[in-house]
């Protein structure tokens, strides 16, 4: 049917994706029970690195459009748990070693974006190898500025992040970097959880070598308009830290970065093969008691935290699928 007949004209597939996303923004304010979550991790360290913590927290309504989060691959539960223990000073109160990796399981693990591999490709229905490839280089490209770019790692802009995000996508992202508003259900609203960014002024980095392992893969997903290609994402990142002028209390923080990608031509005309990100990280080694989506270490000689944790300790170098649940929760160490 011509553009102008009966006075209406179809909309393109992002004007349905977009549209799909403001209507999740008030259905998911009372039922958020199968969107990807959003964690975000602290962990406090006991002499040895024994007893530590982590928050989890459900994600923002509008990080990902309901329709692709109802599959298997992208769904999580999102109850909340909460916990909080103090730790006492880090053994060698010279500083960190010579290598900081050393006795964890990320000591024999790629440096930076070596670590971020891109499988071998091949179609997925409708899609082609050379557009599974694309996808696969996009997403590497995605995870790298998100969790590897050192302007913003210290906190700074995280412009290489969102100049990798189609419009409507940047939008929403850049509107939520400085928001502090949480949710009745204790989602944060911060769209700083998409990215791996330190608290400005509240860290310094032992060593510039991030040990990073993980994963992708390839399959095909329905959302609003049509089919995509999505690219599912697990990946783990090891930072070594300590506060400003304070090396004696220098500790590892371990990023989980989990969730999807979705490639389309999300336009009817003019628009190239783009992503639609909706992965977000958990943060073994964060205070559980800020809001502001930073991450912010949780030293042995800061405040104590304001919020309490519990459950089973979970092993934060595991590629395990999370416990349920957004808030506190114990980890093993780091």
């Amino acid at each position: 049917m011509p553009d102008g007949a009966g006075g209406n004209k179809e909309p393109s597939p992002l004007e349905r994706l977009v549209a799909a996303r403001q209507a999740e923004k008030k259905a998911q304010r009372t039922k958020d029970s199968v969107v990807l979550t959003l964690l975000v991790v602290a962990v406090l360290v006991i002499a040895g690195g024994g007893v530590a913590t982590w928050l989890r927290l459900a994600p923002p309504a509008w990080l990902h459009h309901k329709a692709a989060a109802t599959t298997a691959a992208s769904a999580r539960p999102t109850a909340q748990v909460k916990l909080t223990t103090r730790p006492v000073s880090p053994v060698d109160t010279n500083g960190p070693p010579a290598d900081p990796f050393s006795g964890t399981p990320a000591d024999h693990w790629a440096d930076g974006a070596a670590g971020i591999t891109v499988p071998a490709a091949r179609a997925h229905g409708p899609y082609t190898a050379a557009q599974v490839r694309s996808a696969y280089q996009t997403t590497r490209t995605l995870l790298i500025a998100g969790n590897l770019d050192w302007p913003t790692l210290r906190g700074g802009a995280p412009k290489a992040f969102e100049a990798l995000l189609v419009p409507p996508e940047r939008k929403d992202f850049l509107a939520g970097l400085h928001t502090t508003a949480v949710g009745k259900d204790g989602s944060e609203k911060n769209t700083r959880g998409w990215i791996t960014t330190f608290a400005p002024g509240s860290t310094t980095f032992v060593t510039t070598i991030v040990k990073v392992r993980g994963r992708m893969g390839a399959g095909v997903a329905t959302v609003p308009g049509g089919k995509v290609l999505r690219i599912t994402v697990d990946y783990l990142f090891v930072y070594v830290v300590e506060p400003p002028g304070d090396p004696a209390d220098w500790m590892r923080v371990v990023q989980q970065v989990t969730g999807t990608v979705d490639f389309a031509r999300w336009e009817t005309q003019g628009s190239s093969f783009e992503p639609w990100y909706s992965a977000s990280g958990s943060t073994a080694g964060a205070r559980c008691d800020t809001h502001d989506g930073y991450i912010h270490p949780d030293f042995s000689t800061g405040p104590p935290s304001t919020v309490q944790a519990s459950g089973a300790p979970v092993n934060p170098y595991s590629f395990a699928t999370p416990s349920p649940g957004a808030g506190c929760e114990a980890t093993t160490g780091t």
